[in-house]
């Protein structure tokens, strides 16, 4: 064997996939879905940290006023659907106020300067200016969907004066991951799924998200962020990258495909990242002993476990679990009326 001709050969393979990564990073990522334009609804709220939020306001109707309620959509990353603003416009029938905000970095919402601009703390800071100051309440009524439930979890903890009740759709794991003594506990070997649910598997999408990871825009991209706080790839292309796999893997939030609405390309690639970078705080003991109701819905075909959507009926003294049947993961989409009447009755409960 010629050690020579082997390390030549070598070195000639290495230098043409490093052109062909080169090139696959300048060749820009085809636009499979149009991005987000302002709806006629579409509102902003200046920041004291100097950017803007996108938001819908539905007003309330009728004299009896209620507390007004905000909604957490879900990601990191994500955005508010046209789809969920039609839904919970019918709570304005009973007095309540309803916000819709797209999270920092993503949305309608400005994208931030620098990567690490966007961290779970803060889309919690943002949380509690938008209420304090922006709708300038003295509580309101948290929805958060998957993501957003984990963000409503913590800002009650912090903040239980101002929240009044938490509806938690398709709730994400809370995080950080549940330990004890050091190791990491079984939450499926703690909260096993009752035998009088059935649960169906959705679309698997998470292999379309691994193929994504490994495209050279999306490793450039991260490790300019993680290693430069850098955007070394612009947020155009990112979020492009982001919005052509949503198209994709909604066929995995719902039981009929037939129900998946289009994809609305308000996707914020950089503001996914960024928040799952962040170290989070353990809140458990707050919730433990917080004294808000809160409801956790969760569909049949919902992606993500029981176990994790229960531990926040085990955490809340005032928490109860209701299952939808033939309802994926975004549940308005297979059964919206359904939804709406089970978030209805839970809101006019008495205290």
């Amino acid at each position: 064997m010629n050690v020579k001709k082997l390390g030549k050969g070598l070195l000639y393979a290495f230098l043409f996939l490093l052109l062909v990564f080169i090139v696959m990073v300048f060749i820009p990522e085809k636009e499979k879905v149009k991005p987000i334009t302002p709806r006629d609804s579409t509102l902003y709220w200046e920041m004291k940290e100097g950017f803007r939020i996108a938001y819908t306001h539905c007003k309330a109707k009728g004299d009896s006023l209620k507390k007004p309620i905000v909604f957490l959509h879900g990601g990191p990353g994500g955005y508010v659907h046209s789809s969920i603003i039609k839904t919970l416009r019918a709570l304005t029938e009973e007095g309540h106020d309803i916000y819709l905000y797209d999270q920092r970095g993503s949305g309608l919402s400005d994208r931030m300067k620098r990567f690490s601009d966007v961290s779970f703390e803060a889309h919690i800071r943002d949380l509690d200016e938008i209420i304090n100051r922006h709708i300038n309440a003295p509580s309101v009524i948290l929805i958060g969907q998957s993501f957003g439930s984990i963000l409503a979890a913590h800002y009650s903890a912090y903040h239980s004066n101002k929240v009044s009740r938490i509806v938690f759709a398709s709730p994400g794991g809370l995080i950080p991951y549940r330990e004890q003594g050091g190791a990491y506990i079984d939450l499926d070997s703690l909260y096993p799924i009752p035998d009088s649910l059935s649960f169906k598997k959705p679309y698997d999408f998470v292999k379309d998200v691994n193929r994504t990871a490994l495209k050279p825009k999306a490793i450039l991209a991260t490790t300019g962020a993680l290693l430069f706080d850098r955007k070394f790839v612009s947020d155009k292309q990112m979020d492009r990258i982001l919005n052509n796999l949503a198209s994709n893997f909604t066929k995995g939030m719902v039981c009929d495909i037939d129900n998946v609405l289009p994809e609305e390309g308000g996707g914020g690639l950089y503001a996914y990242l960024a928040t799952n970078q962040t170290d989070v705080p353990d809140v458990r003991s707050y919730l433990t002993n917080s004294k808000i109701p809160i409801l956790v819905l969760q569909g049949q075909c919902d992606y993500i476990p029981f176990s994790y959507a229960y531990e926040y009926v085990d955490l809340y003294p005032k928490g109860r679990y209701h299952f939808v049947e033939n309802a994926g993961h975004e549940i308005w989409w297979d059964e919206k009326e359904e939804y709406i009447q089970i978030v209805s009755d839970f809101i006019k409960e008495a205290p």
